[in-house]
């Protein structure tokens, strides 16, 4: 009777045993994904929980080197670099299995790494997503070994040299993204970098250098999203049928020689069916200014985006008018002003009868509230029947700002809903809410 008994308590031991031990019961990919979503140094302590897990860190498909990993395992104030590459190469080649994504922050270490072995070993691996963010003071010169990596989807660098591609190399054919930010890298490189990626979809190339003095063009035909922010002298763009969004920006005014060659950039997006979302910044919008070439109709255009204008002459006003006016079926605005003057308010002019009809929310910021800004704002609110939120944002305080908010409130609305948000600062919760009952005058409500 009490071996039966003693029997009986080992087996609802294991039972128990069994239950509370959950972890070791889960299911590899279960355990892989939460591994994705751990600091590697955590994951890599996971191991200790079960018997299962002792051998995850070596074979999950996921391996994350970022900024929090570094402060923990780096933390001398000067960050030695042979450290650095001896924590990378340890766990890099100790490694079992494929890895499907690498993403590796270099901190600003005491000596330039050495990058090209860990990519010559990525490349044997079916690497699908490779991210690398360099803020050593130098750029990286990555190994032409990268386009070894026929498995690669995504591809996101940071201050890094792009070395040439090696002679018969089939490139990346599954690329679906691609970002580029202060990469250098000559335009025969960039030129067979685009024609390697036949599936391409998300195309972001900011702060290039190398490509100054050249006519670039852009051969995508399964392109949906592009992000174009730098310097260039001309710029063409082919086979855009796919595009969904495009911005294009730049942060230095120079001398585009080939201004035909925005206006025909201009034409192109124009001509584009599933073309919804587009961007214009900086100095880019100024040099369409002066070309003329914003006043094309986008028919199709959904949401529109003119970010950090100058408006310092009638023409650059004008020529955000005739923009936004020029996408009569657009559903969201923003603008934003990096500059403006006080330009007299007779000059200042738009086409009232030219209604946005579809608009429903805007956004503005404003530096100076200027009466430039203000007429720009007086515009939203005169022609957009079916405006229901405009979100004011700026930098004044104090009597400046009443006094604008003031000027806001005598504003005439077409749409009787709308509401004109200007918030006091970036917290959510305090704002400040201007009348929205509409004016069929230009006189002040009795809350001025």
């Amino acid at each position: 009777m009490n071996l039966t008994r003693t029997k009986m308590g080992r087996r609802q031991e294991a039972q128990d045993y069994s239950e509370a031990d959950i972890i070791s019961n889960l299911p590899r990919d279960v355990i892989h994904e939460i591994w994705e979503r751990l600091p590697l140094q955590d994951a890599a302590r996971m191991s200790v929980l079960s018997h299962k897990w002792q051998d995850i860190w070596t074979s999950t498909p996921h391996l994350l080197f970022d900024d929090c990993f570094f402060t923990s395992v780096l933390k001398e104030e000067r960050q030695e670099t042979l450290r650095f590459c001896s924590t990378v190469s340890k766990i890099l080649f100790q490694h079992q299995g494929p890895i499907h994504k690498f993403s590796l922050f270099v901190p600003p270490l005491n000596a330039c790494p050495d990058v090209s072995q860990w990519i010559s070993h990525l490349s044997r691996n079916g690497l699908r997503d490779f991210s690398l963010r360099n803020t050593y003071m130098s750029p990286l010169k990555l190994s032409s070994r990268l386009f070894c990596c026929g498995d690669l989807e995504k591809l996101k660098l940071f201050f890094c040299i792009f070395s040439p591609p090696p002679l018969n190399i089939r490139g990346f054919p599954k690329l679906t993204s691609l970002e580029l930010d202060r990469v250098f890298l000559t335009y025969k490189t960039f030129k067979d970098l685009i024609e390697s990626c036949p599936v391409l979809h998300n195309l972001n190339l900011t702060n290039f250098t190398g490509m100054e003095h050249r006519n670039i063009v852009i051969d995508s035909p399964n392109l949906k999203h592009l992000i174009l922010d730098w310097q260039f002298e001309s710029l063409e763009l082919k086979s855009c049928e796919n595009l969904v969004s495009a911005s294009f920006g730049m942060q230095i005014f120079v001398n585009v020689v080939h201004r035909a060659s925005l206006c025909n950039l201009v034409k192109v997006l124009a001509t584009s069916s599933k073309l919804k979302r587009l961007c214009f910044k900086g100095h880019f919008c100024t040099i369409l200014f002066k070309a003329g070439s914003l006043r094309i109709n986008f028919e199709k255009l959904k949401i529109l985006e003119l970010l950090n204008l100058h408006l310092e002459y009638l023409d650059d006003f004008s020529s955000v008018i005739s923009c936004i006016q020029s996408s009569p079926n657009i559903e969201v605005l923003k603008i934003t002003v990096l500059s403006s003057t006080n330009l007299a308010d007779h000059v200042l002019d738009y086409n009232p009868e030219c209604k946005l009809h579809h608009l429903s929310c805007a956004k503005v910021g404003i530096m100076t509230a200027s009466s430039t800004e203000l007429k720009l704002i007086e515009f939203l609110l005169t022609c957009s029947p079916t405006l229901e939120k405009l979100s004011v944002h700026t930098p004044l305080k104090n009597k400046s700002r009443s006094r604008m908010l003031m000027q806001l409130n005598r504003f005439r609305r077409a749409s009787p809903k709308v509401e004109v948000i200007c918030p006091e600062s970036i917290l959510p919760k305090r704002s400040v809410h201007v009348a929205t009952s509409p004016s069929t005058s230009g006189s002040s409500s009795d809350s001025d």
